[in-house]
């Protein structure tokens, strides 16, 4: 018999874990794994439905029923799974949930299972994805859950900087390919870049970017780093300053505004 247990903290309140997590309808939106899910038949305190995994590297997509049970007193559920086309011929699952104070929750996961005669894997096989599984979906869980409720943790701090320039009409694709195998590569976790937009305008081009440090920093610090190089290279092929001596024409901000502040950036600060 196969077996693993995995815990998560999520820092939301237990009956609001409790609920956005069991409802089943969602799931496809709470996890990463599944595709759709649907409800067969269900009662105040049972659930049968089937879900479908996604399609997974080798072309594989699973499809099951199984019946779920819920404990609403114990905030506690229990999930027996049908016997289908996949390797398992018995699957039991047990959640559960705990709070810590008023604002945490623990979040348990229980799996035993046994696999059928001609399963393609082995236990040990079969136990060690499992684990592996459990542990990244809890995490995504955690996360989804608190931006829900609204405590997840307090992003890092973010610098966004805007470089604006003249680009050749027609050279879009590449300069979008550029930036697509700069962001595959390490490069983007080097410099400590989040996110990236550009955009063109007639044959304006603004690249917005968002990091840990302002863009004249990455510039100044990684001007001479062989792949930041090479990518600025190719870019500035199709894209040159507004004028010579903007270059490398990052724009200044001069006004910012969010929900709860407002502030004006002095004309000498560099966009951050």
């Amino acid at each position: 018999m196969g077996y693993i247990r995995n815990a998560v903290q999520i820092e939301a309140p237990v009956d609001e874990v409790f609920s956005l997590t069991n409802n089943v309808r969602t799931w496809p939106s709470l996890f990463t794994e599944y595709e759709s899910s649907e409800v067969i038949e269900e009662t105040d305190n049972s659930v049968t439905f089937r879900l479908t995994t996604r399609v997974d590297e080798d072309g594989n997509q699973w499809s099951w029923i199984a019946q779920r049970r819920t404990n609403h007193q114990r905030r506690s559920t229990y999930s027996e799974r049908m016997p289908s086309s996949g390797p398992f011929e018995r699957m039991e699952i047990r959640w559960w949930y705990d709070p810590i104070g008023e604002k945490s929750t623990i979040m348990t996961w229980e799996q035993e299972f046994t696999l059928k005669g001609n399963a393609p894997v082995t236990e040990e096989q079969a136990t060690n994805y499992l684990n592996k599984q459990t542990k990244i979906q809890q995490a995504v869980i955690k996360e989804r859950v608190e931006q829900m409720c609204g405590t997840a943790p307090d992003a890092e701090t973010y610098y966004r900087g805007v470089i604006i320039g003249r680009y050749q009409s027609g050279s879009e694709a590449a300069i979008a390919d550029a930036f697509r195998r700069s962001d595959e590569s390490e490069l983007p976790h080097l410099l400590g870049v989040k996110s990236r937009h550009v955009w063109v305008l007639g044959d304006i081009y603004l690249h917005l970017v968002e990091a840990k440090s302002s863009l004249p920093t990455i510039i100044r610090q990684y001007i001479n780093h062989p792949l930041f190089k090479e990518i600025k290279a190719e870019v500035d092929t199709y894209v040159q300053p507004l004028s010579p001596e903007l270059n490398p024409g990052v724009g200044r901000e001069i006004y910012r505004w969010t929900n709860t502040s407002v502030s004006a950036i002095p004309q000498t600060a560099q966009s951050a």
